[in-house]
Parts: structure tokens; sequence; C-alpha cells
């Protein structure tokens, strides 16, 4: 009797060593191109957005209407906007007391 014929390992990885050797060559590029792609992307989202007089209209007038009231809310708060010093206790004067 004759042993059976050994068989050759197969070295090809199949669908999912592939996916893997896919996965490990874009791994550096979505880590370095990553944030360039997503600060481009906003870009021209933004750009978009300024184009529009529809968009950019209202965003003034918000904008104006926030300075206003800021402007209003600084100009009547007075010269003295901060609370009163907070008085001190006789229990943290004893308290001070102990500690020396």
């Amino acid at each position: 009797m004759t042993p059976p014929p050994t068989q050759t390992p197969d070295r090809r990885g199949g669908l999912l060593g592939t996916l893997g050797m896919v996965g490990v060559m874009l791994l550096p590029i979505i880590c370095c191109a990553g944030p360039v792609l997503l600060a481009s992307g906003a870009l021209a989202g933004l750009g978009g957005v300024l184009v529009s007089p529809w968009l950019l209209a209202p965003a003034a007038i918000l904008l104006a209407g926030a300075l206003a009231w800021w402007m209003r809310r600084r100009s009547t708060a007075g010269g003295d906007s901060c609370c009163p010093p907070a008085t001190r206790t006789d229990q943290h004067d004893r308290d001070l007391l102990r500690k020396h």
C-alpha cells in the first residue's frame, strides 16, 4: 500500500486575504488624507452656503441682532455688575484658628 499523496498548502488567501491586504493598504491613505478630505468637504459646503443669498441674509440679520443685544446688555449693566463679596462667617474664622 502506498501512502496518500501529500497536498501542497494553498498559498492563495482567497477573498479574506484580498480584503485584508486592501484594508492594510488603505489604512495609511485614510489616516493621512482623511482630515484633508473632511476639511475640503466642509469648505465646499461653506462656500455653497456663502454664495446663497437666501442663507446669507438671515445669518447676517441674526448676527446683527445678537450684536445689538450684546451691546445693549453691556451698556445697561452699570459700573458694578459683579456680586458683592461674600461675608465671612464665624465658622470660617474658627476653622482658621484651629489650623494654626
